[in-house]
């Protein structure tokens, strides 16, 4: 905690120096009046967020610090347009334009930010099984939604939509339906626009660690009264032909091993294989799984954690293929704690899962 608190000062350091540099104050008092009331600012954020830790007032905190986060990224990319401009152009320096490119990058950055949040894409993939397969089946995965204060409604109407138009069989939620609890979802009705989500084949989620918080139970009863089922640790068949098997987050005292969830395979029928959490990569790349489909890592969502990542987890974003089966790890289609994503952006994936039969 200690290191936390003392990373935030330095952050508010920087951010006192950057606007130091930015707004010119002349007089002594205006300077020290500048630099204190960033770190009362700050740090009244600070407090403000540990009041309710890692939930809903810390997420305001984090907002407040990610800000600042912009403000460096804008201030370094200012200092290289800067160094080109006098010592490589050899231009001479403009102390009020060099300020006005530092607030249209920072303004550009948290801009962006904002709409990669928003503004949801759909990727499209491929995956062949030799096992036989009548005709294609069309998957739409989603996850991550973590429906919430600032990802409601607007974006509830945006997913059945986009979803809608690509005409699914089955559509699949890979967990963090909501975001710790069913509060604002109840408080903003969000089971009618939920509940508007309908795929052929039926719509089916499992729950994540921002579901297992305590509140499992209630919001399983909400997903289930949208018409979507929960499929944690239980397995379906989709139009008797292809098998799904869902599985219950790492934060589940009860969570099963994967192997105990393979009673109902056939060697002839494909399996897809859905969970929160990529973290078990190694251990189910051996397993009788056509299609390993997950979410959890939101990518990274705000660099440089979009590199970082990658040093801890097996697989943070995309399709990779091990073993015969296919994995592939979403960024999610919500936001989490914070309604920003750089580098990264709200998505919704469409598999076609083709069989023997159709590649003949």
């Amino acid at each position: 905690m200690w290191l936390f608190i003392i990373l935030t000062q330095l952050l508010a350091m920087m951010s006192s120096g950057i606007l130091y540099w930015f707004i010119k104050p002349k007089q002594r008092l205006a300077k020290t009046a500048l630099v204190l009331s960033i770190f009362v600012i700050n740090n009244a954020f600070l407090i403000y967020g540990l009041s309710e830790f890692w939930h809903e007032r810390f997420h305001v905190y984090l907002v407040a610090s990610i800000l600042q986060g912009f403000m460096f990224y804008a201030g370094l990319i200012t200092a290289v347009i800067t160094l080109v401009y006098v010592y490589i152009l050899k231009q001479k320096y403009h102390p009020i334009l060099m300020r006005a490119v530092a607030a249209v990058i920072y303004a550009g950055l948290v801009g962006l930010a904002v709409f990669n949040a928003y503004s949801p894409v759909v990727h499209h993939l491929e995956v062949t099984t030799d096992k036989p397969l009548n005709k294609p089946m069309q998957i739409a995965l989603v996850s991550d939604t973590h429906l919430g204060r600032w990802f409601g409604n607007r974006q509830i109407d945006k997913m059945v939509k986009l979803i809608g138009v690509q005409s699914p069989d089955v559509v699949v939620i890979a967990g963090d339906v909501m975001n710790d609890s069913t509060a604002a979802y109840d408080n903003t009705n969000m089971h009618e626009h939920l509940s508007k989500l309908r795929a052929p084949l039926g719509v089916y989620a499992t729950l994540g660690n921002h579901d297992y918080s305590g509140n499992q139970v209630a919001i399983a009863k909400a997903v289930e009264r949208a018409g979507i089922q929960v499929i944690d640790n239980k397995s379906v068949w989709l139009d008797d032909s292809v098998l799904l098997i869902g599985r219950s987050d790492e934060t589940d005292p009860a969570r099963p091993a994967a192997t105990e969830l393979l009673s109902d395979v056939r060697a002839d029928k494909p399996v897809i294989f859905l969970e929160h959490s990529p973290a078990d990569l190694a251990q189910i790349k051996g397993l009788p799984i056509d299609l390993h489909l997950s979410g959890h890592t939101h990518g990274g969502q705000i660099f440089p954690l979009t590199t970082l990542l990658k040093w801890f987890t097996p697989l943070v974003y995309g399709a990779k293929q091990l073993e015969g089966a296919q994995f592939l790890v979403t960024s999610g289609y919500g936001i989490g704690a914070v309604p920003f994503r750089l580098g990264t952006r709200s998505e919704i994936w469409l598999i076609t899962l083709t069989g023997q039969a159709d590649s003949q």
